[in-house]
């Protein structure tokens, strides 16, 4: 049995080289290299989720919607800012004649918009880390762990709030479906596929923190250890705990636990 299970190591981790010059060719967008590509000598990885996993934001999605609907003079209310994401399931929000027309509003305009907001300063500076945070960022540095962010907000907005809370250096890579590379969605499971295959870890031997479904599927598709956060701005406990992750924190009192879970959960994939 324990052959087994080592020959199936190895074969990941030999998908793992595999897959360097399939994704290199698949991914031929431009990233932010600043923060890619860094060389480390670490034998595991974790990758966080970025919004309501390492900072608090819903309260800047609001102010960042409601903000670019008024620019655009598009009709919103106090609730819809909230809820705009209503749009990918094709709800009309009366934005031009017909719902065809508000979806390319959405698209080329409302989107960008609010890619341009987020990287504003007043913006970064009001995006606040939870509290322990980043402790647990700075404590898991140090460790034989590298870390990483897979995200779906714009990337460059990301590096703004990581710089100037002082962190950026802490992570070994940065990535987003927006404004960087051209990575499927999540729960597709290419951005994690890339961030191993760049840092040359396998995904055997990482885990996935997030607080949305699509976070803990795309962790388990892709054969990670899963940590969900049960108190961001998805918030439905019992949803995430159908999906069985490895771990799932309940309040944001648990932050200072999750350095002792990631051990756990590593070694255990060690000892496979």
């Amino acid at each position: 049995m324990n052959a087994i299970k080592n020959r199936e190591n190895y074969v990941r981790e030999s998908e793992v080289k595999h897959l360097q010059n399939k994704l290199q060719e698949k991914f031929a967008g431009k990233g932010i290299d600043e923060y890619d590509q860094k060389p480390v000598k670490k034998d595991s990885l974790v990758v966080f989720d970025f919004d309501e996993t390492l900072v608090e934001s819903r309260h800047i999605f609001y102010e960042v919607n409601k903000k670019a609907m008024e620019l655009l003079n598009l009709p919103h209310d106090e609730v819809l800012p909230s809820n705009i994401f209503q749009v990918f399931d094709k709800k009309y929000l009366g934005w031009g004649k017909n719902l065809e027309e508000q979806i390319d509003i959405y698209k080329n305009k409302y989107s960008v918009l609010i890619d341009q907001l987020m990287r504003q300063k007043e913006y970064v500076k009001a995006t606040k880390f939870f509290n322990g945070m980043i402790d647990v960022i700075r404590q898991l540095s140090k460790t034989n762990v590298a870390l990483a962010v897979a995200s779906s907000r714009d990337l460059e907005s990301i590096i703004n709030v990581l710089k100037y809370n002082g962190v950026v250096n802490d992570f070994a890579i940065v990535e987003a479906t927006y404004g960087g590379r051209k990575f499927n969605d999540k729960p597709d499971t290419h951005i994690v596929d890339y961030i191993s295959t760049e840092l040359g870890i396998p995904l055997n031997r990482s885990v996935m923190i997030g607080d949305s479904p699509c976070d803990v599927i795309m962790g388990k598709d892709a054969g990670m250890k899963t940590i969900a956060i049960g108190y961001g701005r998805y918030n439905k406990v019992d949803s995430l705990e159908e999906l069985q992750p490895n771990a799932l924190l309940r309040s944001s009192k648990q932050i200072n636990e999750i350095p002792s879970i990631i051990k756990g959960l590593i070694n255990s994939a060690k000892v496979r």
